[in-house]
């Protein structure tokens, strides 16, 4: 079989050229032209415009776009096979076009952001970064909060410690002038009813008989004496003063002063260590440091110069206070510095009392303390009484140069009267004489 070449396009194209021209052709009188003819030429450029433009719509430009070669003229014989062969190859590049929409596409860069949008970025940007700057100002804040708190409670801590020892130094000093401790001999003590009882001597703070005595408990108003210890060393007691309107809030028993009436502190002092009025305590109280809370601070100073470790007053009259109390022992040592001032002496002695209002209208106020007109030898001190605390005594007496305090606390009617009077019998008909060393001495110091 013989092969031959596949026809061209050109010898297709040439003979519908001479079909479409064929009067040309057969025209003797003029030549055919060389190369194709100008209509073959057109259709070709206009194929190939097309064709390159299918193929930059489907797929980008190239990087490098080459110039397209010149459309060869007339006559050029040589260059028509290599236009076909770029048609060709136009086509195929056509068709690769349309095939590369179904290959994979390329990763979209992201775009870049817009001078708004980048101003939002960094705008977050700065305010992440100063919201987390706050919250390291705050902690540093709470850390040094809780420094110079615990430096606050350090230094407090330091400033009791330096109070309780100032107020032992006192304590010592006070006990350095007493009178030396006795020896001394005698039937044991009675028995009492009441829980908590002490027994002091009224000149050496010697201690002859305790039951209980540092157990923590209401004391009621035997605290009075701490009110009016306080009232005596630091005030004028000829001076008047004007009664509050706080004292309206004060429960019984009262003496029935006004809020606006004046009255000398010694008029009132009087009222409240015979008849122990709680509106007499609070006005005092008030004209002393200012508020009731005041007071008590001034209260528990006082308490802890006189060595009572048991001891925390929250009212200067001695009515029930969540966290208030304190013991017989500490109060027995609070009747003996009580004991030393003549003031009170004097006043805690009287039997009775009248009292003169702003409007001249009188009240006669009779001692509390029963023991008082009982017995020979007692020579006054304070009573007290809340359910909390029961009935409560404290009562000093003396007998042939000899003092005593008895303090019995949570008793009963009328067993507080007897034991009372029987424990200050007891110890005054004790025999003592001075100690030849304290080793021999039963002492019982705070």
């Amino acid at each position: 079989m013989e092969l031959r070449p596949a026809p061209s396009a050109r010898p297709s194209l040439m003979r519908l050229s001479r079909r479409q021209t064929g009067t040309i052709s057969r025209s003797p009188k003029r030549k055919r032209a060389a190369g194709f003819p100008l209509p073959v030429l057109l259709l070709l450029s206009a194929f190939l415009f097309l064709a390159n433009a299918r193929s930059q719509e489907a797929a980008p430009p190239p990087a490098n776009v080459e110039e397209p070669e010149a459309i060869p003229r007339p006559g050029s014989e040589d260059e028509a096979p290599d236009s076909a062969g770029k048609a060709e190859d136009s086509d195929n590049a056509g068709d690769e076009s349309t095939a590369e929409p179904n290959a994979e596409p390329a990763p979209d860069a992201e775009p870049e952001p817009t001078p708004e949008q980048a101003r939002v970025q960094m705008l977050e940007r700065i305010a992440d970064n100063l919201s987390k700057r706050m919250r390291t100002l705050a902690e540093r804040e709470r850390i040094v909060a809780e420094r110079e708190k615990a430096l606050a409670e350090r230094e407090a801590a330091l400033q009791e410690r330096e109070s309780l020892l100032e107020a032992r130094e006192n304590v010592v000093r006070r006990r350095e002038k007493l009178p030396p401790p006795q020896a001394w001999e005698g039937p044991p003590a009675p028995k009492v009813v009441g829980k908590y009882c002490a027994v002091i001597d009224g000149r050496t703070m010697q201690f002859y008989y305790q039951k209980d005595a540092k157990t923590k408990t209401p004391v009621a108003s035997t605290q009075k004496l701490m009110t009016a210890l306080i009232i005596c060393s630091e005030s004028d007691l000829d001076e008047k003063i004007e009664v509050p309107e706080e004292v309206l809030r004060v429960e019984p028993t009262v003496i029935g002063v006004k809020p606006g009436q004046k009255y000398t502190r010694r008029e009132l002092l009087t009222a409240l260590l015979v008849r122990s009025g709680n509106d007499i305590a609070a006005t005092l109280a008030i004209d002393n440091a200012g508020s009731i809370e005041a007071f008590s601070d001034k209260m528990n100073s006082f308490a802890r110069s006189l060595g009572m470790e048991t001891t925390n007053f929250l009212n200067p009259h001695g009515l029930p206070a969540e966290g208030q109390y304190s013991c017989a022992h500490d109060i027995a040592l609070l009747a003996f510095e009580a004991y030393q001032n003549e003031e009170i002496r004097k006043m805690v002695k009287m039997r009775t009392y009248t009292f003169t209002f702003n409007d001249g209208s009188t009240r006669e106020l009779y001692n509390t303390n029963r023991v008082l007109s009982s017995s020979e030898y007692c020579n006054g001190m304070k009573t007290g009484f809340t359910y909390a605390s029961g009935h409560c005594l404290v009562c000093s007496g003396e007998k042939d140069g000899q003092d005593r305090i008895v303090v019995v606390i949570k008793s009963y009617k009328p067993y507080i009267w007897s034991d009372s009077e029987n424990l200050l019998d007891w110890s005054l008909d004790l025999e003592v004489s001075p100690a030849e060393s304290a080793d021999t001495v039963a002492l019982h110091l705070p």
